[in-house]
């Protein structure tokens, strides 16, 4: 047995190893609380500047607030007094839309925003316009002074010139209109484009958005119901625009204004009276089908319901209304409404009159130039009637290229294409917009019922020395167009 003094000294050493390991367990759980404080006071910090960033951005968001006034100029024509009024009445004409909507603003709590104007038109179309009414002079810009007064009466208003092809002030107002919709410092939207329905699409996302969007209606045009069913704001701007719509005198109509069906939705439709096609047919109401005839029932244009499923496909050319065959159609459309300078006269390989006549080919046979490539026969530019009346029939039901071209289509009653015939002097519209399709073939094509073309019968080709675009080859349009002899159908060549 071990004494009472060893006891004591080793129960004395068992204290003082007993304290060194507490200590050092205190030292651990110290540190780690260290290591914890560190983490939440970085945790801290990023919370803390997170914090102040966001509240910078509020500030930004909040400075140089603004409101946006989109206005399609081909449709939403200032008054009569502003636009004969040239430079001085521009300046005018944006004084009276930006003291307009100011008053607007100031009953939403926005008065204290800045005003940005943009207007987008085709300016060489709708100066043609207002010159048929006697609102501009005859040049090609004529609106230009107009224009230049609006542009530097304020900083940010803009009269913009969008080009002269169809639905370009379109494509420039959708644009902004997805830009600004978005953006927190644009505060409010005015939106002068409601007489057309292709902007829906766009303002859908903000259905209800009424703090954020302001329809603008006009007297002169009429507002699509489509646009009701928004539930944004709509008010009108009194002294802004035109009260009653643009009329065209009567007279021959431009020959070529590249936004005439945009700028049309701002005219009176002419009388049934003065504007009769051949057979005493009324006009045909060019915006009833597409739901964007502004007059309703009270548009003196007949009505007609051309709602038919359209066709997708051309098979082996039972119909060219494709997408590839629309361009067809204008550059067959262009054919009218352009004549070479070279039409007369020639060696023939410049003169397309000197095709041979359908009536002078001998019935079975195909027509060929010395260089025994294939000729079609010659197709007149058929008048802007016609063209007129063929679109409409088209519209109704498309029409069987290979009954009515080629004499016989395969599928017969189970065709999708329609094989009742149509009146007499729109063939050669139909077999003009056909023979504009190049035939893959080419000049070697002996198939006697093919509806392509097989020479180039444009009368300003540019392969020709012209200027009009061709989706010709360029041997199929420097041809000789002298028959030179006539041969028959080939077996081998048939199927295609």
């Amino acid at each position: 047995m071990l004494p009472n003094s060893i006891l004591d000294e080793q129960e004395k050493t068992l204290a003082a190893y007993r304290d060194r390991n507490e200590l050092a367990e205190i030292l651990e759980n110290y540190a780690a609380l260290l290591r914890g404080f560190r983490r939440l006071k970085s945790d801290y910090e990023e919370e803390r500047d997170g914090r102040e960033r966001y509240k910078q951005l509020a500030r930004d968001q909040e400075r140089n607030p603004f409101v946006l006034i989109l206005v399609d100029g081909d449709g939403y024509i200032f008054d009569d007094d502003f636009i004969s009024g040239g430079t001085e009445g521009g300046s005018r004409a944006a004084k009276q839309l930006v003291d307009t909507v100011k008053k607007s603003l100031g009953r939403k709590g926005l008065e204290h925003c800045e005003i940005m104007v943009r207007v987008y038109a085709d300016l060489v179309g709708l100066s043609k316009i207002l010159n048929k009414n006697g609102l501009a002079g005859a040049e090609k810009r004529s609106l230009a002074p107009f224009t230049a007064g609006f542009n530097r009466s304020y900083g940010l208003t803009d009269f913009v010139e969008a080009g002269e092809l169809k639905e370009n002030a379109d494509f420039k107002l959708k644009a902004m209109l997805r830009l600004y919709a978005e953006n927190s410092q644009c505060k409010h939207i005015y939106l002068a484009a409601c007489h057309d329905v292709g902007y829906i699409s766009e303002l859908t996302p903000y259905r209800g958005s009424g703090d954020r969007f302001t329809l603008v209606r006009s007297p002169s045009l009429l507002f699509h119901d489509e646009f009701n069913k928004l539930n944004l704001n709509i008010e009108e701007l009194p002294g802004v625009f035109r009260t009653k719509p643009l009329s065209l005198p009567a007279g021959p109509k431009p020959s070529s204004a590249p936004s005439v069906g945009k700028l049309s939705s701002a005219l009176t439709p002419p009388s049934p009276q003065g504007a009769m096609l051949s057979g005493d047919s009324p006009k045909i109401c060019a915006f009833y089908a597409s739901n964007r005839c502004k007059y309703g029932s009270g548009c003196r244009s007949a009505h007609v319901d051309n709602k038919t499923p359209s066709s997708r496909t051309s098979r082996d050319g039972a119909s060219l209304f494709s997408s590839d065959a629309s361009r067809a159609w204008r550059t067959f459309d262009d054919n009218r409404r352009t004549v070479s300078r070279e039409s007369t006269g020639g060696d023939g390989k410049n003169n397309v009159q000197l095709l041979p006549t359908s009536s002078s080919i001998p019935a079975g046979k195909i027509a060929l130039n010395s260089s025994k490539h294939r000729l079609d026969a010659y197709i007149p530019p058929p008048t802007t009637e016609i063209i007129s009346r063929f679109k409409i029939r088209s519209d109704q039901h498309k029409l069987c290229n290979k009954k009515h071209i080629g004499g016989y289509c395969a599928e017969d009653s189970s065709c999708e294409f329609d094989h009742s015939a149509p009146p007499a002097e729109l063939l050669p519209a139909l077999e003009g917009l056909s023979r504009s399709m190049p035939c893959p073939r080419r000049g070697a094509c002996r198939r006697i019922d093919c509806v392509y073309g097989h020479v180039c019968q444009k009368m300003d080709c540019r392969h020709r020395g012209g200027s009009a675009y061709c989706r010709f080859p360029y041997s199929m349009c420097l041809q000789d167009f002298t028959p030179s002899s006539y041969g028959w159908q080939n077996e081998k060549n048939y199927p295609m």
